[in-house]
């Protein structure tokens, strides 16, 4: 089974990964867990998502029918929504358990299908993880 370091996710058993259609993931998961934005050419999941023994809120974009990117916040309910700190600290756990040390604890990784940025705005409050494909 493949992983993040080959930029796939799973999904309640879905792969998601360079290649995928954002159509592909509109057509496997029932309505009641997906919403469509942006006329299908973006996919929020109701409810957070289990990533590895972490829960995400999780955003797919896409453009040209591929998905461009996979936008990950961690969901944490004993945690204040507004602290960004533990927050951004799951993420870089998170990764290290998907990248390694110290990549996972990097602001970028760089592969040969793209990239992935982990970011924190303490002015906005706002942490996530963002996986971008190159195609």
């Amino acid at each position: 089974m493949s992983g993040l370091k080959d930029g796939i996710i799973y999904i309640d058993g879905f792969e998601i990964s360079p290649s995928t259609k954002i159509t592909e993931v509109i057509n496997y998961f029932p309505n009641d867990k997906i919403k469509i934005i942006a006329n299908g050419e973006s996919v929020r999941f109701i409810k957070p998502v289990t990533l590895g023994n972490k829960n995400f809120y999780v955003r797919l974009a896409s453009a040209n029918s591929l998905i461009t990117s996979v936008n990950l916040v961690v969901f944490d309910p004993a945690l204040n929504e507004w602290d960004v700190e533990p927050k951004a600290d799951l993420h870089g756990e998170w990764l290290c358990e998907q990248l390694g040390y110290p990549q996972g604890l990097l602001d970028e990784n760089l592969f040969n299908w793209g990239k992935i940025i982990q970011w924190e705005d303490f002015r906005s409050r706002q942490t996530q993880i963002n996986i971008l494909y190159n195609n």
